[in-house]
């Protein structure tokens, strides 16, 4: 496990500086990169992790890299450390679209068009490549600003661990992956071929949630994942409407 004050020995040394989060997978800190004078987000897998997780940080880390787009988190280096394997990507300042839900503020209406325009951009440059996201949601859509006008609000599209080739026959997961709250009844079917529009509908309920302040099923998430992908299959979603304000 590491601490403030860890090295992370490879080509060059890494100075972990705090603990940002930890999950079932590992843990992410904020570290320095006295090569390049800079602080970067180190995302650590742990050890003895099962294989389908080894494979999912792996697959986070080889599509992400290939990014060039200012809405899509930049995976910047891949690495292992004691059988423990890590990537470092850009160091963001800010918060995610989930902990505003969380705190049931409302978001101006020309804040929600500029945040949702940059994510339909972001899955417009994916989407062109043949990848499908498959786990967008409130909490991988990331609000920070621009470095040098903060002025600027940037969101940035984090996480591609479970991100799909969908125009390739061999991309096709035995397990069904993603978040029962946001996942399309098509993406909810073992070994199932989707495509983009997965995305598409994952970010309308997310897009519905920041309008209303709930979930659409929000009576389901207590039931578990079971009741929630039957709803996406079998419940019309209520008009916003009944939630906005006047």
């Amino acid at each position: 496990m590491l601490s403030s004050g860890s090295q992370i020995p490879h080509t060059k040394t890494l100075e972990i500086v705090e603990p940002l989060g930890e999950g079932g997978m590992g843990q992410v800190f904020r570290a320095y990169d006295p090569t390049m004078d800079r602080y970067v987000a180190l995302k650590v897998l742990k050890p003895g992790m099962h294989p389908l997780e080894q494979e999912r940080f792996h697959r986070e880390a080889l599509i992400a890299a290939n990014f060039s787009h200012p809405n899509l988190v930049r995976v910047l280096e891949v690495g292992e450390h004691h059988d423990a394997a890590w990537l470092t990507m850009e160091y963001l300042r800010g918060r995610d679209v989930g902990d505003i839900i969380t705190n049931r503020k409302m978001i101006a209406f020309r804040v929600l068009v500029d945040i949702f325009g940059q994510s339909l951009d972001a899955l417009s440059y994916l989407h062109a490549r043949g990848i499908a996201h498959c786990d967008i949601k409130p909490e991988n859509i990331f609000i920070t600003r621009d470095p040098y006008d903060r002025r600027l609000v940037v969101v940035k599209v984090i996480d591609f661990g479970i991100a799909r080739h969908f125009n390739r026959e061999d991309d096709v997961s035995e397990q069904i992956s993603g978040d029962p709250r946001y996942m399309p009844p098509e993406q909810a079917v073992q070994n199932a071929r989707f495509d983009h529009r997965v995305d598409l509908y994952a970010l309308g309920m997310t897009l519905y949630e920041c309008i209303c302040r709930l979930h659409p099923f929000e009576r389901k998430i207590e039931e578990g994942a079971r009741a929630l992908l039957a709803a996406h299959k079998d419940t019309a979603v209520p008009p916003p409407s009944l939630y906005m304000p006047s």
